[in-house]
């Protein structure tokens, strides 16, 4: 699918979710078993794992449409990035979307972990998963509470694009060709909408 045709897919789905006009896509019997040998969605979304942002919900999409990968707070590792590539790779997919969400709590709990100095309380595990949001936490202002969270949510979303791009040269290559579309997006959980912020290419050196 065309890079752009994929993207008016997402955001004409997420317009039926917001309006509750719904269609449910692809989602018969026969689709189901046209997919038991093969896949090919038509986007990858790195997404939060939080339970209130199901992603083929929020874009009306359905059985093989997407290639979803979900951390909390859509952390890059190794693995993260292989998967995507794997996505654009062999799977040919046009559009990569990296997906944060307001009031997230996996932000939340690395502010109060960056602020307290806290990190050598929580396990290995958990303090990987905290260190990956703190070059965002470095270069942020807190005094203004009301505004410092969602700040913090939509930087590491922008943050987590620019590391995808300079950590995987494959989807770089892709992306410098305009084969593939990388964009930085947030979820609205009062509106259900979402808000594109950034464009991957013009992170391109």
């Amino acid at each position: 699918m065309n890079p752009e045709i994929a993207l008016k897919t997402l955001l004409n789905g997420n317009l039926r979710f917001i309006e509750n006009k719904c269609i449910h896509p692809n989602r018969t019997q026969e689709i189901k078993m046209s997919l038991l040998n093969k896949q090919r969605p038509f986007a990858a979304i790195l997404s939060c794992s939080d339970s209130r942002v199901p992603i083929e919900l929020i874009f009306d999409v359905g059985i093989g449409d997407l290639f979803v990968v979900r951390t909390a707070g859509h952390v890059l590792s190794p693995e993260v990035i292989g998967s995507i590539e794997y996505a654009v790779k062999s799977l040919e997919v046009s559009l990569v979307m990296v997906l944060g969400h307001e009031n997230c709590g996996a932000v939340k709990a690395a502010i109060e972990c960056f602020k307290s100095n806290s990190l050598q309380t929580l396990s290995p595990n958990l303090s990987k998963i905290m260190e990956h949001f703190f070059p965002v936490l470095e270069n942020l202002s807190f005094d203004n509470e009301c505004n410092y969270l969602y700040d913090a949510i939509t930087k590491n979303v922008k943050y987590q694009v620019k590391s995808l791009i300079s950590n995987d040269e494959f989807i770089a290559n892709k992306i410098k060709k305009r084969e593939v579309i990388l964009l930085g997006a947030i979820y609205n959980l009062k509106t259900c909408q979402v808000e594109i912020l950034c464009n991957g290419y013009n992170y391109i050196a």
